[in-house]
């Protein structure tokens, strides 16, 4: 069986502007009724540090909204888990330390990866190390989730923007942390600003694999290291991202962030669209295409399945072949293309692919390894 992984990034705009009600909760939402319509689960990939910082600008009463974001999102995250779904732990590094002052967000565009943590690997209760900042986001997350789900564990990490190199301390860190799996490879992505990135080795783009110790995207000896769940991609002419579904969602993301009453806290933030020269630079060059569900038509969705479905052969465990598609809260405007593709899914491919979780995938694997009977992934 193919298992189809629904996983959201569940957050406001990385360079600290957004709303939490209109661009997390409202279109997660949507997304939760459409996905329990068709039988679907939503990995919903929990933006940790953004969460803190806004706990924090709560208590110290600068953050005043006339409503608690953080509680909020706990009461979204409880009702999910609460109805089957997955939650997991997310994170972009310059929200830790982050403060809400003079209207807008101060982030430490410094921290742009885990790695980039002033006190690098470090240990537990080192506020400022990739051990315990690893570790402070699956606690949380497990303590949000367990009143609803008393045996929930968060055991699943998705790196900022898929910027998992060097991999090294990430690997390490999620290890001590008790974190058995990833999800930030994009098989051919090559980037070399603003963070050097280089997954044109990735072992594939769909499926799964142990990982080496110093590098996510290429396997390593089983068992040893952690889980890698690569985001399911194409390479595609750059030109594709002006299609008429892709282009409207992008445009229209690009409005919204502008227009946010807070502002940047983060003037070198990544910004939602490339530069003119960028895009004149790739744009007969091949770049991955993200199976994004809040950006892609139903017809360009169920293209990629089936083609997946004639060319999977499963995997020598036995477990199946996961295809994680992306997609992101503050872009989900795709309501009507979504709602076809996984009616597609579940009316003409139920023989082949079921609906799945990281969660889910990541206790079969490591079961089967240890020769435990295996959840039922389609359950």
């Amino acid at each position: 069986m193919i298992h189809l992984v629904l996983s959201l990034d569940y957050e406001i705009f990385g360079n600290g502007s957004g709303d939490v009600r209109r661009d997390m909760i409202a279109p997660t939402n949507r997304l939760l009724g459409l996905s329990e319509k068709y039988g679907a689960k939503l990995s919903i990939m929990f933006e940790v540090g953004e969460y803190w910082a806004m706990k924090e600008a709560e208590a110290a009463g600068s953050l005043r909204l006339g409503y608690s974001p953080s509680g909020e999102i706990e009461q979204q995250l409880q009702d999910a888990a609460g109805r089957g779904h997955d939650v997991q732990l997310h994170l972009h590094p310059w929200w830790i330390g982050a403060r809400f002052e003079n209207n807008r967000w101060q982030l430490r565009p410094e921290q742009r990866r885990l790695s980039d943590l002033p006190n690098n690997l470090g240990s537990h209760h080192d506020p400022r190390s990739i051990v315990e900042v690893l570790s402070r986001g699956k606690k949380t997350l497990e303590a949000i989730v367990r009143p609803v789900r008393p045996g929930y564990e968060c055991l699943v990490y998705r790196e900022a923007m898929f910027w998992g190199q060097p991999s090294e301390l990430l690997v390490a860190g999620l290890k001590q942390a008790g974190l058995g799996a990833d999800s930030s490879v994009v098989k051919g992505l090559y980037e070399t600003y603003p963070v050097p990135t280089d997954y044109r080795r990735a072992e594939a783009a769909t499926g799964y694999w142990w990982t080496r110790a110093d590098e996510i995207s290429l396997s390593g000896p089983e068992g040893e290291h952690i889980i890698e769940f690569p985001v399911w991609s194409q390479m595609r002419l750059y030109a594709s991202n002006f299609k008429g579904t892709k282009l409207r969602v992008s445009l229209k993301r690009r409005a919204v962030e502008r227009a946010s009453a807070n502002g940047h806290g983060m003037m070198q933030a990544r910004k939602s669209r490339d530069s003119l020269r960028t895009i004149l630079k790739k744009l007969g060059s091949f770049q991955p295409m993200k199976y994004d569900f809040c950006k892609l038509s139903a017809r360009d969705m169920i293209r990629g399945l089936r083609q997946s479905i004639e060319s999977d052969e499963g995997d020598d465990e036995g477990v199946g072949t996961p295809l994680v598609m992306l997609g992101h809260s503050k872009d989900f405007w795709n309501d009507r293309n979504l709602g076809k593709f996984l009616e597609f899914v579940s009316t003409q491919c139920a023989k082949r692919v079921c609906f799945g979780t990281l969660g889910d995938l990541t206790e079969a694997i490591v079961q089967r390894r240890n020769c435990e009977p295996t959840v039922r992934l389609d359950a």
